[in-house]
């Protein structure tokens, strides 16, 4: 599958994800990931795209923290409750979790139907916003993003 992929979306999801995550500490590279890491390449058109609608790294980033924030107030748990423990880097190289992987999946899929030769960033996008549930579509939310637009606009990106 990831032979497919262009220098851009390869270095969007292997190095730039796997650098969010690690940074985040987690041990996983999770859809969010992704979508963080096509979010700081702020010169492409999927990184214009996200931050004018709000989302470029910064606001991506916040939006995932309100969700957190939400979904553990959904279970009676709120942030200043604790102090958070400061994210270590983990020892190794972050695998990718079933999140990430069902949007690869989703992208590869799209590329093929549309019987392009290639992926880009921008089918990544939209692999990654075809997802219904999951933090993302939940971050978004919270964000007061309309999901189903950001997809509409993200899929005019494929031309």
């Amino acid at each position: 599958m990831f032979e497919r992929f262009v220098k851009d979306v390869r270095r969007a999801v292997v190095r730039a994800a796997e650098q969010e995550a690690q940074e985040l500490g987690s041990v996983t590279v999770e859809a969010e990931h992704l979508l963080l890491a096509l979010a700081a390449d702020e010169d492409s058109a999927v990184g214009r795209l996200l931050a004018g609608s709000g989302l470029d790294h910064d606001g991506l980033y916040a939006a995932l923290e309100r969700e957190t924030e939400r979904s553990l107030a959904a279970v009676g748990v709120a942030l200043t409750d604790f102090t958070p423990l400061r994210p270590t880097a983990p020892r190794r190289q972050p695998r990718f979790a079933a999140s990430s992987k069902s949007a690869l999946h989703r992208t590869v899929q799209i590329a093929a139907s549309r019987k392009d030769g290639y992926i880009t960033p921008p089918h990544l996008l939209v692999g990654i916003l075809r997802a219904d549930i999951g933090t993302v579509s939940r971050a978004l939310a919270a964000a007061e993003i309309d999901r189903v637009e950001l997809l509409t606009q993200a899929e005019g990106l494929l031309g």
